[in-house]
């Protein structure tokens, strides 16, 4: 029963699935689009990705009113065999981790080996996310826009060194240095966000420039309320070189958590029970899990920044010349953002390791036995089940240097660069994007991402949307949506599946359904 009712919930995210990493808005429309969306977002959802974009009207209405919309975006370690067990597996994020859960066989570890650790990588990256909106507003004056949105989101992003699945000692660079990476990485966040968007003509510089364009300014500040929150960063490696007689550890840890997961890392410590830290620090049922990781744990701020600049021909040059609020149809719109510019203060239940690298001669550690997702409380078996050396958790009993404080402290938000473009003519529309984290977090990495994306609209209420986006050391993703779109109201939907270079045939990675927008 527990099973059918933790995949019921699944299906409902991921029928409203998001995107990967680096993306700082889910909507049904971009992710169709392959994830981008600083010069196509429009409405409420551009607070998060470019407020100057709420200038751009899309119909002759003047107040738009949204009610829900959900996301949910899952990348596992291993492919799934079929779409049942995707969902399961997206569905294991909401319940503490179960022992045995995800056991391993020696022809599974070779296919984790191949389809993450191509070409010699050494280490691999997942993400499992869930955003909702609860609601917004949007108006639009000539001159000015306004708008409010109330977002909830979480991400969990996992990184894994190749050695924890391979024995193997790899080559770095032809010189005579061999490593097995053994680093393991998970970055939880649970965020609360209200933002309050506005956008207006940025005159002093359009006046400037012909009048074929405009150029568009917005920000949108907002209030964050954080839940649970940890950041574990384990760097730790074997290495040797020709001239050494043993392999060494170098390892160093940088480890900050509040709510369930001190509460889970300080048993385990205290106690060296894995299964009691656990059963103590994480939920054990989907109603718990959300209440339990939204309860406050620290506030913070932030806004979201952007420019739009807009350069119109054709047929439209007449109307921008006349009026600012017209309807555009054919227009080149180029766009850029900064996006969670801001910070977190935590201070319930604060947690900080710190471990400055240090090296050792230690026995070697064997393949593991099980894959690593990053589920709630995983990452405590997963180091327990390993040689004492490898395991930094249990930084009061072993001879580790970690530095132990309980005050609070201040995290970053997941703050990343958006650039895009987007061609429309009449009802075909062209979009591209790259976007680039400035840190790692639950949300982000620092890595360069590309997003591609084409729209029509054989019948106008009913566009077709197809995309992709390019990471690297990430599946290539393809994304696909459709919807109704009148001009009093709109439902859209999208769908995205992911490509494995080492595996045959697309895997369902997630959907997305907006709530009803009703324009007026």
């Amino acid at each position: 029963m527990n099973s059918l009712i933790r995949s019921g919930f699944a299906v409902l995210m991921m029928l409203a699935a998001g995107t990967a990493v680096s993306q700082p808005v889910l909507t049904p429309q971009n992710i169709s689009l392959g994830g981008g969306g600083a010069a196509y977002v429009t409405g409420y959802d551009a607070n998060f990705i470019n407020p100057a974009n709420l200038m751009i009207r899309e119909r002759t209405t003047e107040f738009t009113l949204g009610i829900g919309q959900i996301g949910a975006h899952f990348i596992p370690v291993m492919a799934a065999d079929n779409i049942y067990t995707q969902l399961n597996r997206y569905g294991d994020f909401f319940n503490a981790y179960q022992s045995g859960s995800f056991n391993l066989t020696s022809g599974q570890r070779q296919t984790i080996l191949d389809q993450n650790y191509p070409n010699g990588r050494i280490l691999s990256e997942h993400q499992h996310r869930l955003d909702m909106v609860l609601g917004g507003v949007h108006w639009q004056r000539a001159n000015q826009s306004f708008s409010f949105i109330a977002r909830v989101r979480n991400s969990t992003r996992v990184e894994v060194g190749r050695g924890w699945y391979d024995t193997n000692f790899i080559e770095r660079g032809g010189s005579s240095e061999f490593i097995r990476d053994m680093s393991l990485v998970q970055q939880s966040q649970y965020l609360y966000e209200f933002s309050f968007g506005f956008a207006q003509t940025f005159d002093f510089v359009s006046g400037l420039i012909p009048r074929v364009g405009k150029l568009y300014i917005g920000i949108a500040p907002k209030f964050i309320v954080g839940g649970s929150y940890m950041n574990l960063n384990y760097d730790a490696r074997y290495w040797f070189t020709e001239e050494t007689d043993q392999p060494q550890l170098i390892r160093s840890l940088n480890y900050q958590s509040t709510g369930n997961f001190s509460r889970a890392t300080t048993l385990y410590n205290n106690t060296g029970d894995a299964s009691n830290a656990i059963s103590r620090g994480f939920p054990s049922s989907l109603t718990e899990s959300y209440t339990e990781y939204f309860k406050p744990d620290g506030y913070g701020g932030g806004f979201d920044f952007g420019l739009l600049y807009v350069l119109s021909f054709g047929d439209d040059l007449s109307l921008v010349q006349q009026s600012e609020d017209q309807v555009l149809n054919k227009s080149l719109r180029l766009g850029f953002s900064v996006t969670d510019l801001g910070f977190v203060a935590y201070n319930k239940n604060p947690l900080s390791l710190i471990q400055k690298k240090d090296s050792a001669q230690t026995q070697l550690e064997g393949a593991s036995e099980s894959r690593f997702e990053g589920v709630p409380g995983q990452y405590i078996p997963f180091l327990d089940k390993a040689n004492p050396s490898l395991n930094p958790l249990r930084y009061n009993q072993l001879n580790f240097e970690v530095n132990e404080k309980e005050s609070g402290f201040t995290a970053i938000l997941p703050t990343s660069f958006n650039a895009g473009m987007l061609l429309q003519l009449n009802r075909l529309k062209l979009a591209a994007d790259l976007s680039l984290g400035l840190n790692d977090s639950a949300f982000n990495n620092t890595k360069l991402i590309g997003h591609f994306g084409i729209e029509f609209a054989p019948i106008k209420p009913v566009p077709i949307r197809l995309g992709t986006r390019i990471a690297s050391g990430q599946p290539l993703l393809w994304g696909a949506g459709t919807g109704i779109e009148m001009r009093h109201w709109e439902l859209t939907i999208g769908t995205q599946f992911l490509s494995r270079g080492n595996s045959s045939g697309l895997e369902f990675s997630g959907a997305a359904v907006s709530g009803l927008k009703f324009h007026f």
